[in-house]
């Protein structure tokens, strides 16, 4: 089961000198599920191979600063695959991150995810 397949995380440095996050699972980890960038510029060209994107933003409250994490990934990806992998992303980058009543999450613009706690 999915939930199960631990992900592996593969930091690098890109040619630009932006840091990177290759994301994978362990029983297959040369098939890339996902590419996570943090603070890129807007015109930040997608990974090759990589068709989709989306971002998420949060608040200066969960990073210490405002952070906006890219997440690239392939239309070929199944969607709870996909989930699985990006919720492991979040749970190891933000560790302390916890929703709470006054955490709110909503559209901020099409493919954008904003993250706002209280």
């Amino acid at each position: 089961m999915i939930e199960k397949e631990k992900v592996v995380f593969e930091k690098y440095v890109d040619d630009q000198g932006s840091f990177l996050t290759r994301c994978s699972l362990e029983d297959n980890p040369e098939v890339i599920i996902a590419v996570m960038g943090e603070n890129l510029s807007e015109d930040y060209a997608n990974p090759q191979g990589f068709e989709k994107k989306m971002s998420v933003s949060m608040p200066p409250e969960v990073a210490g600063v405002a952070t906006e994490v890219n997440i690239w990934f392939s239309e070929r990806t199944e969607d709870p695959i996909l989930a699985h992998v990006i919720q492991a992303f979040f749970d190891s980058r933000f560790p302390d991150f916890a929703m709470n009543e006054n955490t709110t999450m909503g559209i901020s613009e099409p493919g954008k995810i904003a993250v706002r706690s209280g």
